[in-house]
């Protein structure tokens, strides 16, 4: 694996895991900013053809 795509897919794990942190606590204002995060990730990976899996965890990385 590239190191953009490494390093793609370890921005999007962190994403998702922050964005499930803010709906855990309820923080909307950060669940907006990390779910706007995730989605110009997911756009970045998409226009670059880098596979992200659903299920892609820190360990996955």
């Amino acid at each position: 694996m590239d190191a953009f795509t490494e390093e793609l897919r370890q921005r999007i794990v962190v994403a998702r895991r922050e964005l499930r942190t803010a709906r855990d606590a309820g923080d909307l204002d950060a669940e907006r900013v990390y779910s706007g995060e995730l989605d110009s990730l997911l756009r970045l990976a998409m226009e670059n053809g880098v596979t992200v899996p659903a299920n892609l965890s820190g360990e996955e990385v």
